[in-house]
Parts: C-alpha cells; sequence; structure tokens
C-alpha cells in the first residue's frame, strides 16, 4: 500500500470513529479500507496515526476552545467519580487524560474490585443513576464495564479483580504501557489548568 493510501485509510477510519460509527481502531481501519476499495490488513496505518487524524479533525469538527472547556469539564467529572470510588484505586485513561478528545469521546477509567456491584452501589449512593453493568470478552480477556451518561458524556469504567492492581495495561495505540492517571495525579492536572 503505498503513502498516500494509508494517510487515505487514516482520515476514513478517523471519520468513522468521530462519528461514533466505529470506537475500535481495527474496525474503523477495516472499514476504510472497504470504503476506498482498498485490500489487505498488512499496511494499515498505525492506531497512533489514526489517532492523530481524530484529533485533527476534531480540532476542525469543534474547535480549539470547545475541546478545551470540554476536556476540563470531563476530568472534573471523573475526579468526582474517582474520589467516591477511591477505595477502589481508580485511574483516568484515555482521552479525557490526553485531552485529545473528539465529540463521542467518553470519561473512561479503571478501577478494582473483586464484585463490580461494589462500585456500582457506592456510586448510586452518591447520585450517579442509569448504570449498567456490561460483561465484555474478547481477546485481552474478561472484564466488567459500568457505564452510564454523565451530563451527556459517556462514562465507562472497566472493573478489573484486586489480583491484576499491579498489571499495568499495554495501550492499543502505542503499544507501549498504558498512560494512567490517579487521584492525585488528576488533581495536579486540574490545578495547572487554572494558571
Amino acid at each position: 500500500m503505498k503513502k498516500l493510501s494509508r494517510v487515505q485509510v487514516a482520515q476514513e477510519a478517523a471519520k468513522f470513529m468521530l462519528d461514533g460509527a466505529e470506537n475500535e481502531y481495527l474496525h474503523a481501519k477495516e472499514r476504510a479500507t472497504i470504503k476506498l476499495g482498498i485490500s489487505g490488513h498488512n499496511h494499515f496505518p498505525s492506531n497512533k496515526t489514526v489517532k492523530g487524524m481524530i484529533s485533527l479533525l476534531a480540532k476542525v469538527e469543534l474547535g480549539e476552545g470547545e475541546i478545551k472547556k470540554r476536556v476540563r469539564r470531563m476530568r472534573e467529572i471523573a475526579l468526582e467519580i474517582m474520589l467516591i470510588i477511591e477505595d477502589n484505586d481508580p485511574f483516568l485513561i484515555g482521552s479525557t487524560l490526553s485531552g485529545k478528545i473528539r465529540a463521542t469521546s467518553d470519561i473512561d477509567l479503571h478501577a478494582y474490585a473483586d464484585d463490580p456491584m461494589e462500585i456500582q452501589e457506592k456510586l448510586e449512593l452518591c447520585g450517579f443513576t442509569d448504570i449498567e453493568l456490561e460483561e465484555i470478552e474478547n481477546l485481552k480477556g474478561y472484564f466488567m464495564h459500568l457505564k452510564w451518561e454523565e451530563e451527556g458524556f459517556p462514562v465507562e469504567i472497566t472493573v478489573y479483580p484486586w489480583k491484576n492492581r499491579d498489571v499495568q495495561p499495554i495501550s492499543s495505540v502505542t503499544g507501549k504501557l498504558m498512560k494512567r492517571a490517579d487521584v492525585n495525579a488528576l488533581k495536579k492536572i486540574l490545578a495547572l489548568e487554572q494558571k
């Protein structure tokens, strides 16, 4: 596949993800190649390239000011949730942490509990409603997700068992250890944004 084709696939895949038609990089790239009439998986653009394209297109779609405002509010909501479940060792990850959001981005958290209902009950006691429990099984393993919307922003907490606490996940975008922020790190990020 020529370099130009990779750029085209990255652009189309980014559009699918921005529109919310696809949530997974692989599916977005597969769909992009079908749309462009390009065959083969061997020369897909990297997830990092697609993520960069998403960031560029989101800035055009939303504007820098709106992105900054949304990121701030999403981080504030994340901190509120994390403080409630602080005993479950929560971490903020993904686009809300990096600040490279799109219109459909969610507030993505990791937390630890042997029973996900424990986290759900804490949140419901503090006024969070309509939390759904979802079981996910894929190539990465078996996970429980708590999902709901808060102020129009999707929230998703992936709940890992305590035995996995010391295992830092690998990012599907970079292939390196996933960047995460605990409560204290997120407080520092928000404090820096005030300056």
